[in-house]
């Protein structure tokens, strides 16, 4: 995605996109970092630790709920 440069599809977009950037510029807003971990890591493995802490709470609590 950063590879691609869309502001340069239309003059109006590249002008808001200057403006932001002298903003940025004076106000001392450093640019976002890129991202350094894997899909993996970043997305997949917490999604799959969260469902398996949400299956085990649910496992937990029916016992308690008596279902």
């Amino acid at each position: 995605m950063a590879d691609q440069n869309w502001t340069e599809e239309s003059p109006e977009d590249a002008e808001a996109d200057a403006r932001a950037d002298r903003i940025f510029q004076q106000t001392g807003i450093a640019e976002p970092a890129e991202p350094k971990g894997s899909f993996l890591l970043t997305v997949l493995l917490p999604v799959l630790i969260a469902g398996a802490l949400l299956i085990g709470g649910l496992w937990m609590f029916s016992g308690w709920l008596g279902l």
